[in-house]
């Protein structure tokens, strides 16, 4: 019998970041550009996670687990999931297994 290990089979992108243009009314245009694709396992939220992110002013709505990867901060990375864009609002990383869990609010 087969044994699946590798369970990250949903396909989302992931974005870059970046408020370096202003708009006509000098105020500054936050920009996405996709950087490419990334696989993620859909984990569900906590009751906790609910309400700490409660207390920061912020609602996570959804978390992912993807593969380990030091490029992908809070600040300068988003992922986009069928059309929908979501900011990184916490990431936790377990280095033994090589993959991080990702908590992903909407965007304002």
């Amino acid at each position: 019998m087969k044994k699946q290990t590798n369970n990250l089979r949903w396909k989302a992108n992931l974005m870059s970041v970046s408020n370096d243009e202003v708009d006509a009314d000098d105020r500054p245009k936050v920009t996405r550009k996709k950087v490419r694709d990334i696989f993620y396992q859909d984990i569900g939220i906590t009751a906790q996670e609910k309400y700490l992110s409660k207390q920061d002013k912020t609602e996570v709505i959804r978390r992912i687990k993807v593969r380990w990867d030091k490029s992908i901060t809070e600040k300068d990375s988003g992922i986009q999931i069928d059309s929908i864009d979501y900011n990184i609002e916490r990431i936790y990383t377990n280095v033994d297994t090589r993959e991080m869990e990702l908590s992903l609010s909407y965007v304002n």
